[in-house]
């Protein structure tokens, strides 16, 4: 009988040895803790939405310049231009559509020895539209619109003429922050025929017509 209680005594010290073991490890510190904070929620970046920006460039004229009754005085000319722009995107999956208006101080000039030519502004209101890149923060977008310009000529006298005409191009938009973007992007102005009367820029009437070509760097900040 003594023997039989020896057994029992055991088999029951050893399941609370266990059991105390057991309870040490669910209610003990774990080694490795895992933290209980929340993780915060980080909005999703889009597109959409209105901004403003700054944009410096460079540009390259063309100028189609004919005097009555068979004189050609086309010339180039080039310079910098600066100014701002501001506009509204949506965005809808990939799709990113939009509108912008911007305008240009212009130091762009040329001349060709008898005529010359100055633009001393632009202006556009053009579309855009464009798909994004894998990561949503690169956009890739064509743009059109109207466009102005103000431009000055010289020959025997002086003429300036407010242009109005086209203009359009392409470019790519990088998202720096969720509220700061960079972006470069290529434009070509058509402008329609400015009639100089005779005696202004020749003894004759004379027709010039311009165009212009622009590379533009800018940056844009979203509300």
């Amino acid at each position: 009988m003594h023997r039989y209680r020896a057994i029992f005594l055991g088999l029951a010290a050893s399941c609370a040895l266990a059991a105390a073991a057991a309870a040490a490890d669910l209610g003990g510190a774990p080694r490795g803790r895992v933290s209980q904070e929340p993780i915060p929620y980080q909005q999703p970046f889009t597109w959409t939405g209105f901004y403003v920006g700054t944009h410096l460039g460079y540009g390259w004229s063309s100028i189609d310049w004919q005097e009555a009754p068979a004189f050609n005085g086309g010339h180039d000319g080039s310079g910098w231009l600066a100014g701002g722009q501001v506009g509204y995107n949506w965005q809808v999956g990939q799709l990113v559509y939009g509108i912008e208006g911007d305008l240009s101080s212009s130091w762009i000039d040329g001349g060709n020895g008898c005529c010359g030519h100055s633009i001393n502004w632009l202006a556009s209101v053009r579309g855009r539209a464009g798909i994004t890149g894998f990561d949503n923060r690169t956009l890739f977008y064509a743009t059109a619109g109207a466009a102005w310009a103000e431009v000055d000529y010289d020959s025997v006298g002086t003429f300036s003429n407010r242009h109005f005409g086209w203009v359009a191009g392409a470019g790519i938009e990088r998202a720096l922050t969720p509220n700061l973007s960079a972006r470069i992007e290529y434009l070509y102005y058509s402008f329609d025929e400015a009639k100089a009367p005779a005696g202004t820029v020749a003894p004759g009437p004379a027709g010039i017509d311009p165009s212009l070509q622009t590379v533009r760097f800018g940056l844009n900040f979203k509300f």
